[in-house]
């Protein structure tokens, strides 16, 4: 089991950047479900008299934002990372080795 964790480590490092674009691609389906949902409870309130609680769906949405956050806050981790190796640890003109 520690030899399966530490090669999905090995493999999460390697591919962080798409790891980052499939957290948001998942992300922003979660912040769309909460946005229909409040725009159908906005229109079923008013139409047929509905007691759906509006400000659910703004604590969800606010939700989400958050975990934006931590997502935008994972990736510029990993992009500093390969930043200072591209300007500092590597010659000029060619590419970082991240393999460490």
């Amino acid at each position: 089991m520690k030899n399966k964790f530490i090669r999905f480590c090995n493999w999460a490092q390697a591919n962080w950047l798409a790891l980052v674009i499939f957290l948001t691609i998942i992300w922003m389906m979660f912040l769309c479900i909460v946005g229909f949902s409040w725009l159908y409870g906005f229109w079923s309130n008013g139409l047929r008299g509905t007691k759906f609680d509006l400000a659910s769906c703004w604590q969800g949405i606010g939700a989400i934002m958050l975990g934006f956050g931590s997502i935008l806050g994972l990736a510029k981790a990993g992009w500093t990372v390969y930043q200072t190796d591209s300007e500092h640890n590597s010659k000029l003109g060619e590419k970082p080795n991240n393999n460490k």
